[in-house]
């Protein structure tokens, strides 16, 4: 279990820019302070890593405070529960995006470094999502050894929403783009006219907003 060092007796440092009479709004932060200080130190390794791999702040304040000790037996319960149904929503977006594949075995297949995948993923120009204690990257994206064309665009559409819930809508079926209902993956894979591409991009960019 991770550990956080505490000094007895002191407040924790607040921003110096809140105007001195917005009493509401520093007791607010305060005590969100003291909060986000106790979650953290009682974190185990898998939340911190979860902290970590999220780039929304919204999803790293739901997640913190998961390992603080329950006050009774249904808390206990509803943590065990909540974590079983992650798990599963896990392991079922993995299902449906073809599997996860490693960092290194994406590199191999683009021809590329290991660290340069870790970099496409930071510019959005690839998917990964946190599976286990790992960025895994979901095999969806890939067709005949290559990244779906125009990934980018959906991705800056879907902006910093929840990986896992960006991997949910880029592999939800929509109709309307062909005869059959197709996920956004594979309308990209098949790599659709600039119109039809121009629509998936609204379509996604009407989920994220």
């Amino acid at each position: 279990m991770a550990t956080y060092a505490r000094s007895a007796g002191r407040h924790p440092a607040l921003p110096g820019n809140l105007a001195p009479n917005d009493t509401l709004r520093r007791k607010a932060l305060e005590k969100l302070t003291l909060a986000i200080a106790r979650a953290v130190e009682s974190a185990s390794d898998d939340t911190l890593a979860d902290i970590v791999g999220t780039e929304d702040l919204r999803h790293a304040l739901t997640i913190a405070p998961r390992d603080i000790a329950p006050e009774s037996s249904a808390d206990l319960a509803a943590i065990k529960a909540a974590r079983e149904k992650t798990a599963r929503f896990r392991d079922d977006m993995a299902s449906r995006a073809g599997g996860m594949l490693e960092r290194a075995d994406v590199a191999e297949m683009l021809g590329v470094s290991v660290a340069a995948i870790e970099k496409q993923r930071q510019r959005r120009q690839v998917l990964g999502v946190l599976y286990g204690n790992e960025i895994r990257y979901p095999a969806a994206q890939f067709v005949a050894g290559a990244t779906v064309a125009n990934l980018k665009q959906l991705l800056e559409a879907l902006g910093d929403s929840d990986p896992w819930e960006q991997l949910m809508l880029l592999t939800t079926p929509v109709s309307g783009y062909g005869p059959e209902q197709e996920t956004p993956l594979q309308i990209l894979a098949r790599k659709p006219g600039a119109e039809t591409l121009k629509q998936v991009v609204a379509l996604v960019t009407g989920w994220a907003a």
